[in-house]
């Protein structure tokens, strides 16, 4: 068994000197250290990251409009255009609000006049909105105060 250790030893010894040898000769030392000028790029990149900072694609706000029958007979026009008013809409100032709410009116106008322009993705004030036509429902006083015979006790 003393040759097999023996055998290990050297092989030990001649990979070590093998391995030393190959570093002083490449210098892997130097080698493994970063070019100044990917040390250069790594600085942009970073100076890019923090300095603007990478904003995910926002969801648009879905905000549903009906056309509903109108008082105002008096235009020519027997219809108007209801729009559910949006969340973000809601926590602004009464002035942009109406601002917004006409700006969403004429562009269900416009979607209805051009139907190739639906479900299209639009932005106000940096804000995107998407258009959603829900049906009318009419209102019947048949229908008004139905009960069933569980109902009421």
């Amino acid at each position: 068994m003393s040759w097999i250790t023996e055998m290990k030893k050297g092989l030990d010894r001649m990979w070590d000197g093998l391995v030393r040898d190959k570093m002083r000769q490449e210098g892997v030392l130097r080698d493994l250290a970063p070019k100044w000028y990917s040390v250069l790029i790594w600085l942009i990149v970073f100076l890019l990251v923090c300095v603007n900072p990478l904003k995910g694609q926002q969801l648009p706000e879905i905000v549903p409009y009906r056309l509903v029958p109108s008082s105002d007979y008096g235009y020519g026009c027997w219809l108007e255009i209801e729009i559910v008013e949006p969340v973000k809409a809601q926590h602004t100032y009464l002035i942009h609000r109406e601002e917004i709410l006409d700006i969403l009116k004429e562009r269900a106008a416009y979607e209805e006049i051009n139907p190739m322009e639906r479900s299209q993705i639009f932005s106000i004030d940096d804000k995107t909105y998407y258009l959603v036509r829900i049906p009318y429902t009419f209102d019947s006083s048949s229908w008004i105060d139905k009960d069933t015979k569980y109902g009421k006790e």
